[in-house]
């Protein structure tokens, strides 16, 4: 791809002494684009300044040493001296290379419509009076120091000798357990889930099978309770209960019969003496 060509007909330079010139329609172009002017000057040991404009709109103030501006001398206090307001977009304060950026004045203000927000390594608020948070929720999230919420090791083990980083590290060594053994019972679900299912279709098949297992005793029952009052009533049951009887009468009076012989019996022991010495 050829090269663009640069018109140099079109630049104008006017000179004010040897230190500062003015210059229009410099056909360069670089990532602004082309320069719609530039007001240029230097120093005796060559520190440079410039204040230039790009095709594209872009205004560029740039200073080899110090940038400074003053201003409202002759404004009333408590006015607006200086004044940047960006209409759309963002405002940038950047420190490339070292230093700081400060802003300092016997009040300083810093609002917001949605939300401020501070990102370092470190931040540090100091008050000679007072520190004050007002809002209506105030949290605060760490590992560690006098801000952080206490867990409920800390408040456990609060005023004893216990440390509650060893008294949180056994609770937590206890929860991954117990969470083993909920991930354990969780794989045995499958297999529960089984057998319940086996359990309520035996359920389902007994369910099924007692209308008939009902019919059939009650069959049953109908068949035998007629056998069994025949049996009640037969003439051997009758006959069991009178020899029953005769069998007691003929047994009391054999025992009264020989009772004498139980007698001497008695009196035949009543006359053993066992050895002495026993």
């Amino acid at each position: 791809m050829s090269e663009r060509k640069q018109n140099w007909y079109t630049r104008f330079v006017k000179w004010f002494g040897p230190s500062l010139f003015i210059e229009t329609g410099n056909p360069r172009v670089d990532a602004g684009g082309g320069s719609a002017f530039t007001l240029f000057s230097s120093t005796k040991r060559g520190r440079k300044f410039s204040l230039g404009m790009k095709e594209s709109g872009v205004v560029q103030l740039n200073a080899d040493s110090t940038l400074e501006i003053i201003a409202g001398e002759d404004n009333d206090d408590g006015g607006e001296d200086i004044l940047i307001n960006s209409r759309n977009g963002t405002i940038d304060i950047k420190v490339t290379k070292n230093g700081d950026v400060r802003i300092s004045g016997t009040n300083v203000s810093i609002r917001a419509d949605a939300a401020i927000d501070l990102n370092a390594r470190v931040i540090r608020l100091k008050g000679d009076d007072e520190i004050s948070l007002q809002a209506p929720y105030i949290h605060s999230r760490g590992k560690k120091g006098n801000l952080v919420p206490k867990t409920w090791g800390q408040v456990a083990t609060f005023g004893t000798f216990i440390g509650s980083d060893k008294f949180d590290s056994f609770i937590e060594k206890g929860l991954q357990q117990a969470a083993g053994i909920v991930n354990e019972i969780d794989d045995l679900a499958p297999e529960l889930d089984s057998l319940a299912g086996k359990a309520g279709d035996l359920a389902k098949g007994l369910g099924d099978a007692l209308p008939g297992m009902q019919d059939q005793l009650k069959g049953m029952a109908e068949e035998l309770a007629p056998q069994l009052e025949s049996i009640a009533t037969s003439d051997a049951v009758s006959n069991l209960g009178s020899s029953l009887q005769g069998s007691v009468s003929s047994l009391g009076q054999a025992l009264q019969s020989n009772s004498g012989a139980f007698a001497n019996l008695g009196q035949g022991l009543q006359q053993i003496k066992p050895p002495s010495g026993y």
